[in-house]
């Protein structure tokens, strides 16, 4: 556009301003007159667009990269989750079709048993009205029957009375002297009883002392190993902290290098400026010298200073190749640590499924456990009812013994039968629970722990071969159970096989059982049991399985935490070598900076060189003070490379100092596995001499019981003994008396047996005619409670079949939502696989309870995402397109610009030459591109040479000579590129009179091209123009306009008046 920067128009005292300029800013002109301006703005959009789509691509590529992330968990809940949604459906559909089943069954039988109801009720009508009649004779005779039975009866009561006063008398005396020979016996039965137990006692005394030293040698054992467990953690700890302060600290000396290494690389450019800077100073003293002399100086020094570019350089692509390796390995390390990110978040993921399956079947277990599953209805309610008031009920034998999970199975086995037996600690208050009783509707088992004798066996079985141990070592319990559970599995030995119970049923005898692990039993010498266990199988391994579960629900928990951990860890290392690769990429972005400078310098430096070789100019001049300068800009070098040096040996003192530091991370991390090694060997003996400890803990508590049982039995025999003499001397006293009763008792017995006889004939007779009437009675009777035993089974059943309806309907109507008597009424029975429908809901609930927790709204979610991922995926498309035409617009506009550019330069060289010489009369000038490689950035340097000056540079060039080639610079453009019209304003204000009149012949030559606006105050200059045009003030404040026309000879005059 038009403007003052155009080169169509040259303000007042800018015209040398084309020479003063950079050799940049003088591209300008050039790139107007070749017309790529407009090129040059659309390349720099096109570059900040570009630029803008790169750092777009970027961080859609770190989004993309997030949503594939979530995609990929996401797809793996979505996949559970339609299994759930096939699974639920499923179900639903076999549980609706199966309820309908049942419903139809049930109003069938209901209406078959209501068409039976009537006709059993018409039945008991009629035998009703037959008892009732045949009830009626009966009674009259009973009643004739009763009244001679009472005479009999007053008569047998005196003659059994006599009797049994006689049989009580004799039983008496011979009770009596059989209680005195069974006192004698019991006194010595004590006193054996006595001797025997206080052996007993002594030897569990000395069992139990030898038991508590095994405890305290133990418990010793377990503190130094849980001192040593201590110590090895603090010192894991201490290891992890040092590795930990190691690794941080590697990491700042690497950046510290990278400081020093930009350092470095700042110290070589100033020692690089200061080099250019005294060769310069050496080149203006070599000019003194002469034109041969100052010419090869000069061009030994910028060889030098090429050299000392190129070396620079090299420094530089150093810097930059390590740098990149170092970003490199941080980004590798980057994406170590994010597919560790992946495995950790995926283990996490499974290890939750993992927890989810023991929890579930954790759930199903506790609430069988709860439901008291396996047990009859009768133990479940006395069970229910144990804490309304019946203290003497303590549970089951299930609920008394914990086994431990290995070992379940054969616990299982051998308290086969016995599992579900009632435990009850007194057998009176039992017996006395009439209520209880009579509400059993099938047999139990109980165990009256208040009867069990204590358990005494000194059987010595580490001789054996092939024994595990007895039972009741493998099984825990409370103290006051310890009975119980010995008088059940103290005799029962746990063996490796069944071939070595028949070994040793043998020598150890029939009292013994033997169980395996897996479950098999031999008794008694030749009773063996093998297959699964009986109805209550599962009583003694679902409370094993409990705590087995909840142990691993403790670890798999534990186990989440670690991971989290882990995960968060990774997050921070991931978060530092991001801030480090940060680093990493600013540096290397500086270095490029740094390098590109250096390669432009160079360029620079060998277009001088060629240009230097190619003129061979001689400059004498007469400037000779430079040494003072030349000295400073030495020792400022030689400082600087001083600070270099001591860099260097920073840097190398920092690298061996890492090596240092890397070693030593080395050995830590060698004795943190060693130490963790030792760890694990620690916790596995501790929990060896833990196990061992719960061994003989048990082992004392059953001595305990065992000693406690004798003691309270040898008081008891001493008790016995003592009152035995007592006794015997009351009886002897006894016998005497009762003897001579006897006699007395023999004459009323006489007397009653007479009336006796005479009455008895006479109630024969009665009873006999009453007996043909029960006859009749009891058949009637009998058909009556046929008939009646039918109706209430009938009443019953339609009664359990309402039930069985309005809890079927109430069960689906909860459960799936269906209102099941409108539904029927669509159903049409069909022939179905009921038993394979059963299966099929059961596999489907088994599904869906080890699918875990499930994400409904993880396939809404994952449709979302994935429609995300594909709107992102297209724009990464389009950007890379856009990126795609955007280098291809910069390339044709580079190659469009580049050819407009090399033929304006060349017209403009070619005219520039011309105009120079005509305007001077002879001389040399040139415009010379700094870097001919890069045309479109490349400066442009002007060389001009009026005749008989050997000037170097143009600012030797006095004021006109800068105008006159200024001028034909300006001219050259013009001829190249025209401008319809041009502006100067006192251009020619330094030309003399000479150089004034070649640039009016200029002016001139140029007329027929272009139009010209001239201000000058040079006649010479008016004297050209074909319009003049003059401004006046001949009054105060008042302006004129003055202008006049050339043509030919003609002068046409014009005057304008105007107020300023």
């Amino acid at each position: 556009g038009v403007g003052v920067s155009a080169y169509s128009i040259i303000e007042q005292g800018q015209i040398d301003q084309l020479l003063k300029a950079s050799t940049a800013d003088r591209r300008v002109i050039f790139e107007e007159a070749a017309g790529i301006s407009k090129y040059k703005a659309h390349k720099k959009e096109a570059l900040r667009k570009l630029d803008r789509t790169e750092q777009n691509l970027l961080r859609l590529a770190d989004i993309v990269t997030e949503v594939q992330k979530q995609l990929r968990s996401l797809k793996l809940q979505a996949g559970k989750a339609r299994n759930y949604i096939e699974y639920s459906q499923r179900l639903k559909e076999l549980r609706v079709n199966y309820s309908l089943s049942e419903y139809h069954k049930i109003i069938r039988t209901r209406n078959d048993r209501q068409t039976s109801l009537s006709e059993w009720q018409d039945r008991f009508s009629t035998a009703a009205a037959n008892v009732s009649r045949c009830d009626a004779a009966v009674g009259q005779l009973t009643s004739n029957v009763m009244e001679t039975e009472s005479q009999i009866n007053r008569w047998d009561s005196t003659l059994i009375s006599a009797r049994s006063r006689i049989e009580q008398q004799l039983e008496r005396i011979g009770f009596l002297k059989s209680r005195i020979d069974e006192l004698i016996e019991r006194k010595k039965a004590a006193a054996g009883q006595i001797q025997k137990l206080t052996a007993q006692t002594h030897q569990l005394s000395s069992e139990m002392g030898q038991c508590q030293n095994d405890m305290e040698d133990n418990r010793q054992r377990l503190e130094d190993k849980t001192y040593e467990l201590e110590q090895s953690q603090a010192a894991i700890s201490e290891i992890n902290a040092r590795c930990a302060d190691l690794q941080v600290e590697l990491e700042d000396e690497k950046s510290g290098i990278i400081d020093i290494v930009r350092r470095t690389a700042q110290l070589h450019n100033e020692i690089q400026s200061l080099s250019n800077y005294r060769n310069n100073l050496s080149g203006q003293k070599v000019r003194l010298s002469g034109k041969a002399s100052q010419t090869e100086n000069q061009l030994s020094g910028w060889l030098t200073e090429k050299a000392q570019y190129q070396a620079r350089l090299e420094d530089i692509r150093s810097v930059l190749s390590e740098l990149q390796n170092n970003l490199d390995s941080k980004r590798a390390e980057m994406d170590a640590i994010g597919d560790q990110r992946g495995r950790v978040v995926d283990e996490i993921a499974t290890t939750k499924e993992q927890r989810s399956a023991v929890m579930s079947e954790l759930n199903v277990l506790r609430d069988m456990e709860a439901r008291r599953q396996g047990l009859s209805q009768s133990l479940k309610d006395i069970l229910a009812g144990q804490n309304a008031g019946r203290e003497y009920i303590e549970g089951i034998v299930a609920d008394a013994v914990l086994a431990q999970t290995d070992y379940a199975q054969a616990v299982e086995a051998a308290l086969e039968g016995c599992a579900d037996a009632l435990l009850i600690n007194s057998t009176g208050a039992f017996l006395q629970d009439a209520a209880l009783q009579e509400t059993l509707d099938s047999r139990i088992r109980v165990l009256c722990m208040d009867k069990l004798t204590p358990f005494y066996d000194n059987t010595d079985l580490s001789g054996y071969s092939g024994i595990l141990g007895r039972l009741v070592q493998y099984v825990r319990f409370d103290s006051r159970f310890a009975p119980l559970v010995w008088s059940l599995l103290g005799k029962t030995l746990l063996v490796n096989s069944l071939d070595t119970a028949m070994e040793l049923s043998g020598p150890l005898g029939a009292t013994y059982r033997f169980v395996t692990p897996e479950g098999q039993v031999f008794a008694a010498g030749h009773s063996l049991t093998v297959g699964s266990v009986g109805k209550t199988a599962g009583l003694i391994s679902r409370k094993s399985r409990i705590l087995q579960l909840e142990g691993e629900l403790e670890n798999l928990n534990q186990t989440i935490h670690h991971f989290e951990a882990v995960l968060e860890d990774t997050e921070h290392k991931n978060e530092h070598l991001s801030n480090l690769c940060k680093e990493l990429r600013t540096s290397i972005y500086e270095a490029n900076t740094e390098k590109v400078d250096g390669e432009s310098q160079l360029r620079m430096l060998e277009s001088n060189i060629k240009r230097l070789m190619d003129e061979q100019p001689v400059i004498a001049d007469e400037i000779r003070m430079l040494e003072e300068e030349i000295q400073q800009s030495v020792q400022k070098a030689y400082h600087s490379q001083k600070k270099l040096d001591e860099l260097e040996e920073i840097n190398r003192q920092r690298n061996a100092h890492i090596e240092s530091l890397q070693a030593r991370f080395n050995e830590e991390r060698r004795i943190q596995q060693n130490r963790n090694a030792e760890l694990t060997e620690i916790r596995i003996q501790l929990g060896q001499i833990q196990e061992q400890q719960k061994s003989i803990r048990q082992r004392i508590a059953a001595i305990q019981s065992q000693l406690q049982h004798s003691r309270m039995a040898i008081e008891s025999a001493r008790t016995d003994a003592l009152g035995c003499d007592d006794l015997v001397v009351q009886t002897e006293r006894t016998i005497l008396a009762t003897e001579s009763s006897v006699s007395e008792l023999f004459a009323e017995k006489e007397l009653a047996q007479k009336h006796s006889k005479e009455l008895h004939q006479r109630a024969e007779r009665l009873i006999d005619e009453r007996k043909q009437n029960e006859i009749k009675l009891r058949q009637y009777r009998d058909e009556q409670s046929l008939v009646e035993e039918s109706l209430h089974k009938l009443e019953l059943e339609l009664s359990q079949l309402q039930v069985k309806d309005e809890d079927l309907t109430q069960r689906v109507k909860e459960e799936l939502q269906i209102d099941l008597a409108s539904a029927y009424e669509s159903f049409s029975d069909t022939d179905v696989d009921w038993e394979q429908v059963r299966e099929e809901i059961a596999d489907l609930r088994g599904k869906i309870e080890r699918l875990g927790n499930v994400n409904v709204d993880a396939i809404e979610q994952q449709d979302e995402l994935e429609k995300r991922y594909e709107f992102l995926a297209t724009q990464v498309e389009d950007l890379n397109q856009s990126k795609t035409q955007l280098e291809q617009l910069i390339a044709r506009i580079n190659k469009e610009s580049k050819e407009k550019f090399e033929v304006t330069f060349e017209q403009v060289r070619m005219n520039f030459q011309l105009l120079f010489r005509k305007l001077f009369g002879g001389g040399k000038a040139d415009v010379i591109l700094e870097n001919p490689e890069d045309i479109l950035e490349s400066g442009i340097e002007i060389v001009a040479r009026p005749p008989g000056k050997e000037t170097r540079t143009i600012s030797l060039l006095s004021g006109g000579e800068k105008t006159m080639t200024a001028i034909a610079l300006l001219f050259a453009v013009f001829k190249s590129k025209p401008s319809p019209f041009c502006v100067l304003d006192e251009v020619d204000a330094a030309l003399d009179e000479a150089n004034n009149e070649r640039f009016n012949l200029i002016v001139k030559e140029f007329q027929q091209q272009s139009q010209f606006i001239v201000i000058t105050h040079s006649k010479r200059t008016m004297s050209i123009a074909d319009v003049l045009y003059g401004i006046t003030m001949q009054t105060q404040g008042v302006s004129k306009k003055i202008s006049v026309q050339f043509e030919g000879n003609e002068e046409k005059e014009d005057t304008e008046t105007a107020v300023a």
